[in-house]
């Protein structure tokens, strides 16, 4: 009975996992840095053939990146959303 209670082998120290997605988004934002730092003369571009006008290419980058990750973060769960719609009604 004395030999219920000990444990079989000693208990292992849990691996820390390695969390390549924070690793990943933070050599991404690093990228975008160096790329925006090298890039801030003036560029003169077009909105929907309405505006022509100038600014700084860095904020043009910026804003770019933002609308991506916007984009990138939002479509799939549009996505997952329209599938579970679809599901609830049957359709799938």
């Amino acid at each position: 009975m004395a030999d219920r209670n000990k444990p079989s082998s000693p208990p292992t120290a849990a691996k820390k996992e390695v969390q390549w997605k924070w690793w990943a988004f933070g050599v991404a934002v690093l990228l975008l840095l160096i790329v925006v730092l090298q890039n801030s003369q003036d560029v003169e571009f077009k909105v929907l053939f309405l505006v022509d006008t100038s600014a700084p290419l860095f904020i043009l980058l910026l804003l770019g990146a933002l609308i991506g990750a916007i984009i990138g973060y939002t479509a799939p769960i549009l996505r997952r959303h329209r599938h579970n719609t679809r599901k609830e009604y049957g359709k799938e």
